[in-house]
Formats: structure tokens, sequence, C-alpha cells
């Protein structure tokens, strides 16, 4: 029993300080139990060593798969006594790090797996994809893992684009920089305040073109933290302006147009307005026209008969029997 934990510790690669006393195998998952061996662990707090054991827990851990199996961990951890007077916690969880974080359900070497996945694929994808290598996840919790990643720093940004966006729709507004030729952006910014963004750019004093809307606030901003900056707007604002000053010059041009064509109406008398007269027949014409109106004759006069009868003998009284 001893020889098979070993080849299980070594097979999952534990590190220093564990040890596992107990394990089970089946054909989806691996349960092993492990304890901690450290001998005088330090409080996080003072770093005094400790020796003295106030009690002892069980953490539930999930770690990295093994060959297609789910790995779970039952961690048996320790509580301690500090023993430094000075020192405010009395006492401490001893620590696992860098193998497991405070409060962690999941090992480090877990979570960035599940970092890697989310930067190769996306959140569905991926929790589909980790599900299928026994390392089931969330999709929302490889994007939290995705977007804790650090940003890569631009060390020099020559050309700076800036503009808002909004953290919550319509309530929470941030600022978002971009350099310009490497389009990438290199960092957010918790709010659009002018303070916040002039520090910003202080930090870079080789900037030499801000491209930026038409908000005053990014303009006070560039205009006070990078005066050697040339301002200018973005292709979008720029074609805004374009399609705005159009609009108004055809809108001038539309307004004097109508003026003059009302003038021009009132100027014309009516008299002098050609008159609309029925188009001439040929007298052939006319003469088919008017051998039509004969043969219609006897069928009206007929119709004109019943229909005269018929009202009168509506609109006479009724004979009492």
């Amino acid at each position: 029993m001893l020889e098979v934990l070993m080849k299980i510790e070594a097979l999952l690669g534990l590190p220093e300080g564990l040890e596992a006393v107990s394990s089970e195998v089946t054909d989806r998952e691996i349960t092993l139990t492990v304890v901690s061996t450290q001998q005088k662990p330090c409080c996080p707090l003072c770093g005094s060593s400790a020796s003295r054991v106030h009690s002892q827990y069980r953490r539930h851990l999930t770690d990295m798969s093994c060959a297609g199996r789910r790995v779970r961990l039952i961690l048996q951890v320790r509580k301690f006594f500090c023993d430094e007077k000075t020192c405010a916690r009395k006492i401490f969880t001893e620590r696992l790090v860098p193998f497991i974080q405070p409060w962690a359900r999941v090992t480090t070497r877990f979570f960035q797996a599940m970092e890697d996945i989310g930067l190769a694929t996306s959140g569905m994808l991926g929790a589909r994809l980790g599900k299928r290598l026994g390392m089931p996840a969330s999709w929302m919790t490889i994007l939290r893992r995705v977007m804790a990643c650090p940003g890569a720093s631009s060390e020099r940004v020559v050309q700076l684009g800036i503009d808002d966006f909004s953290f919550r729709r319509g309530r929470t507004f941030g600022t978002m920089l971009v350099d310009l030729q490497s389009h990438q952006v290199i960092d957010l910014l918790p709010d659009r305040a002018v303070e916040t963004v002039s520090a910003w750019m202080r930090m870079h004093p080789e900037i030499r073109l801000v491209s930026r809307d038409r908000a005053g606030d990014y303009a006070s901003a560039a205009a006070r933290a990078a005066p050697q900056a040339r301002q200018c707007a973005d292709r979008f604002h720029v074609l805004k302006n374009l399609g705005e000053a159009l609009e108004g010059v055809l809108a001038r041009h539309l307004a004097a147009h109508r003026t003059s064509q009302a003038q021009q109406s009132r100027a014309t008398p009516l008299s002098d307005a050609p008159s609309k007269q029925p188009p001439k027949q040929s007298p052939k014409e006319a003469e088919l026209s008017q051998a039509k109106r004969e043969e219609r004759l006897p069928a009206t006069s007929k119709l004109w008969l019943y229909a005269n009868r018929a009202s009168r003998k509506w609109l006479l009284p009724a004979k009492s029997g």
C-alpha cells in the first residue's frame, strides 16, 4: 500500500510538505487524502514559528486531471497557536503556498490550466474542453481567470488613442487607452475624470499624438499633461463632423430653394395659369359615343321606371283590410 501511495505522489507531483495517506481510484476520479508534514509553520502575520496545535480540519480541493480522470484532494490541515505576545493573531492556519492559495478550492496549477485553456479557446468552448479533460469548470470561472491575467505593459506610447467605455450601460464609465501603432489596448482607467487621465499621461512624456473624441475632459487632460502632443479627432468623429457640416449646408440650400419656389408661385397670377380642358374627340369618335348612349337609353329608361314604381309602392300608405 505504501508503495502505491508513493507512486501516486510521484505521478501527481505533490510538493514537499504534503504526504498521501490513502487513495481511492475509480474509472472517472482519483481521490487522494493528503496531510501536511510541516514541522514548524510560520504565522502569516508576524512570521514567528509555532509548534502548538490548536485543531485540525479538512479541505476539499480540485487538482489537475490524471489520465483523463478527475483528481480530488482531501487535505487535512492544522491550526496553530501563535505564541508571539505582540502578535494580534492568536490562532492561524498553516499555509501551503504556492501549491494552494488560502481559501482556494482548487490548486494553483489547476487555476493555471484554466487560464491557458481560456486564452487558447474561449469561455464556453473552454468549459466543454475542460470537462473532456477531467477538469470541469464553468465558463465564467475560465473568463475570470483570463481577465485576471496581467496585461502587457507598453514602455513607449507615441500615438495614443483615448475614448470612454461603459462598465454598466449608461451608469458607470471608464477610459480606454489604445496604442495606435500596435492597435492594442494598453490600459483601462476606472473613470474618465481629467485628473485620472492627466496622471496617466504624465507617466508617458513620449506621447506625440492624441486621438480623442469631442469631449472637453480629454482635451483638457491632454493639454494639461501632454502639451507637446498634437490633438486630433478620431476617424469616427471626423466622419461625424463631416456629416453634420454637410447636413447643415444642405439644409440651408433646401430652405433657400423652398423660399424661391414659394415666391415664384405667389408671383404667378391665377388667370395666367393654363386651364385644363377635356380632350377633343374626332367626328368619328363623337359619332360612336353618341351611338353608345342611344343604345343604353332604353335600358336606362326601363330601370328608371322600375325604380319609380318601387319608390311609390313603399311611400303609399298600406290599405286597411
